[in-house]
This record gives structure tokens, sequence and C-alpha cells, in this order.
């Protein structure tokens, strides 16, 4: 037996298994929608074509759906290419950009959290770690382009704002800026730019954001721009429990609503139903927060390693010991913004794959004296939790026992106890980088 050809074949298994997974689901989910495309895609279809005939982008043009467009325009104003196509070819054509920037996202994301965690970024590895990021995603990835959903391109932004922010910080902050202009969820990464002192990035973030939202102006004018990044802006407000216009602006459901699987939604739920008033709701979901940070930083503590000490300016997004800790971070505030948002359905769990890698490398990469039992068991419970109980079947919607174990925080306590097993994890990887280099220092 040849030894040095073991790892060549397993690399190309691994590839082609990877590669062969998300070409078969995107090649059957573009005939699905060639024959039939009224999903979620609609809703972002609807709108440009709104943009190209001056009628109002937030208005309900699916006489099936009251669901309507409710994010900035620019979304609306880059899918105007894919509105001079049918809806079905155009939904079709956006699966395959959909699932080449999945592919991105796990080839960038995987590189760079292997790089930040001193791995070896061998022939081997790299797709062993990415196929089996795939696999843990595999249901997610379904829901998302079940929908014709767009979540891939933020998560492409997210990861490529965390491949950018060691050498081009400005750039780092502008990719997220940007983001944040198709959907809102990279203001999340502000209180982290600011307490760190990472000053380029934030004025990348505040440059990037504004003069892409400002930019509209150039294709639907001034005026309407700024009209439509009001009432954009008018739906987070809605959210966390506005008033919703009569006749105006974006439709979107309460914080309580039922098919939100968050933990603010879960908190809404529970203070609707012992008779408190949503500032019960507000305080829940704040001392969740709260719990939640105190849980992450007694993780550091416990590892020796500083949530803020000497983590300052350049020397804390550069500095060789640090690298970890931001993946790790970078990847919390993802796993926040499903578990705090206002709205977060079973779909949105598709922008996990950054956490899915990171499962992954702890899973495949030995290091010792680390063990890789912990995070392979709230993996398991957290995989499960997405699919059980089973579904039920009824010809009218029913609070059986999925939707009662969704409602009431059956998904995303799981996600939580992942991200704090994988946090735990990849403290103890980085005490021991740090401790090694401290004896080869000596």
């Amino acid at each position: 037996m040849n030894i040095a050809s073991e790892p060549i074949g397993l690399s190309r298994f691994c590839w082609v298994s990877s590669i062969l997974l998300l070409a078969l689901m995107c090649f059957f989910q573009v005939l699905n929608f060639l024959e039939f495309a009224d999903m979620d895609f609609r809703i972002y279809y609807d709108a440009s074509i709104a943009l190209r005939s001056g009628k109002d982008i937030f208005a309900a043009w699916n006489p099936d759906s009251p669901l309507t467009y409710i994010y900035p325009p620019l979304l609306a104003i880059l899918f105007i290419p894919l509105t001079f196509l049918p809806l079905e070819v155009a939904a079709a054509l956006w699966t395959v950009i959909s699932m080449s920037l999945l592919f991105a996202c796990l080839w960038v994301g995987a590189r760079e959290v292997m790089a930040r965690f001193d791995g070896r970024i061998d022939v081997a590895t790299l797709p062993v770690i990415i196929l089996i990021a795939t696999l843990l995603s595999l249901p997610r990835i379904k829901s998302e382009i079940d929908q014709g959903q767009v979540d891939y391109l933020i998560l492409f932004g997210i990861i490529g704002s965390l491949a950018l922010l060691r050498r081009h910080p400005f750039l780092a902050g502008v990719v997220l800026g940007l983001v944040a202009n198709i959907k809102y969820q990279t203001i999340i990464f502000i209180p982290l730019i600011v307490v760190r002192g990472w000053w380029s990035t934030l004025l990348g973030f505040l440059l990037g954001s504004i003069g892409v939202a400002l930019s509209g102006a150039f294709v639907i004018g001034w005026d309407l721009n700024l009209d439509y990044l009001r009432d954009s802006l008018s739906s987070i407000v809605l959210l966390f429990g506005g008033e919703v216009p009569a006749d105006e602006g974006p439709l979107v459901y309460p914080l309580e609503w039922v098919e939100s699987v968050s933990l603010s939604s879960t908190c809404a739920r529970w203070a609707n139903s012992v008779g408190w008033e949503v500032r019960g709701a507000y305080l829940m979901i704040g001392l969740s927060s709260l719990i939640c940070f105190v849980i992450g930083w007694s993780i550091y503590l416990c590892h020796g390693l500083s949530l803020f000490r000497g983590r300052w300016g350049a020397s804390g997004r550069t500095s060789a010991r640090f690298q970890g800790l931001i993946a790790l971070e970078w990847t919390g505030l993802l796993v926040a913004v499903l578990a705090f948002a206002p709205q977060t359905k079973m779909r949105h769990m598709a922008i996990l794959v950054l956490l899915m890698i990171l499962v992954a490398q702890f899973l495949v990469v030995k290091r010792d004296p680390v063990p890789r039992w912990p995070i392979l068991l709230a993996a398991v419970v957290f995989m499960m939790s997405m699919v059980l109980p089973l579904e039920t079947v009824s010809e009218g919607f029913v609070m059986g026992a999925r939707e009662t174990w969704r409602a009431n925080g059956g998904v995303v306590f799981p996600l939580l106890l992942l991200l704090f097993v994988a946090l735990w994890t990849g403290c103890a990887w980085t005490r021991h980088s740090v401790d090694r280099s401290d004896a080869e220092a000596r």
C-alpha cells in the first residue's frame, strides 16, 4: 500500500462528494423552479419589477401571499437584471448563483478558520472539513434554495470581511457596510469593532453603508431612494413591536410570531402567555442576552484568555495569539443574529455554515489535550433539535409537537449550547497554542 497516496485519495473523495452533493441539489432545484417559482424569490423579483415600472416596492404583488419586500432598495436594484427573464428562469438562474456563493463560503471560510487556528491547510484536511460542514448544513441548504432566498449572499460578505480583517481592515468594514444594505444583520458587528478600537474598519463600515445606501439614487432617483430607505428602516421598528401602517410601508409580523424560533420571539410568547406587557418581553430578552454574554466571558476566563485586556487596536487584530478568538467572536455574533433577531425562521439557520466549519475543524483535527467528544455531542443534540419531533400531517396549521417545541426554544437553546461548546473548544485550542508559543520563545 502506498501510504503517500492515501491523503490524495481522501482529498479527491471529499472534493467529489461535496461538489456532487451541491451540484445535485442545485440541479433538482433548478428543475423545480423551471416548473414553479412562486416562492420567497418572487418577493425580490416583484420588488425589482416594481422599481422598473415606477410602483411601490413594498406593495404586495403576489395575490397568493401577503408577504412583501421589507429590505433596503439595494437588493431590489441588484435583482433588476433578473427581471428581464421570466420568473421561472430567473429563479433557476438565482439558484445557480446562490449555490456558487455557498461553495465560495465553504472554501473561503474553511481556509480562514484553519489559518486562524494555526492549522495546516494540507491536501486532505481542507476538503474533509468542507465535506463535513456541508453534511451538517445539508437540511438548511435545501430549505434555503427551495425558497430562492439570499442568505448566502449575506454570508459571503460576512465571511469575506473576516478574511479581509487582518490585512485589509478598511475593506473588511466596507464589505460589512455593503451587506448591511441588503439585510441589516451586519450591524451587530459594530459593537465588537468599537470595543476593539478598529477605527479603520468602523470608517469602512460607515462609508460603505452610507455610500451604498445613497448610490441607489443613481438608479431610482434621490427622493425615491430616500423614501425607500426610510420605509425599510421602519420595518425594524415594526419588528420590535411598533404599529403596522394601515396602507403603506412594509408588512412585517409581530415579535411573537409563532413561526419565529428566535429567543426574542420565544420570550415575547412567554410574556404574552403570563399576561406581561411588551416591557416584560424586553426584560426577558435583555436578561437572556446578559446571561449569554456572562457565559461566554466565563469561558474565556476559565482558559486564562482575555476578552478585553490587551486586545485594543491593531495589535488585537493582527496578533497571532488572537486570530482564533476573532474567528470565534465573528461566529458568535452570527449566531447572536439568529438567536436574538425579532424574526428567525428555520431556513435562516442556513447561515450557520461558519459555525459548522468550526465544528468540522474541531472534530477532524486532533489537538491534545482538548477532547473532541463534547463538540460531537453538542452537534448531535443541535441536529436532532432541528428535525425532532417528527412533523405531524394536518390539513390546516395546528400547534403540534414540532411547532410547540420550536415555539418554546427547542431549537435556539441547543444552538446556543453548540456555540458555547465550540467556544470552549476553540478557547482550549487557543490556550494550547499560546502556551506552546511561549514555551518555544523561552
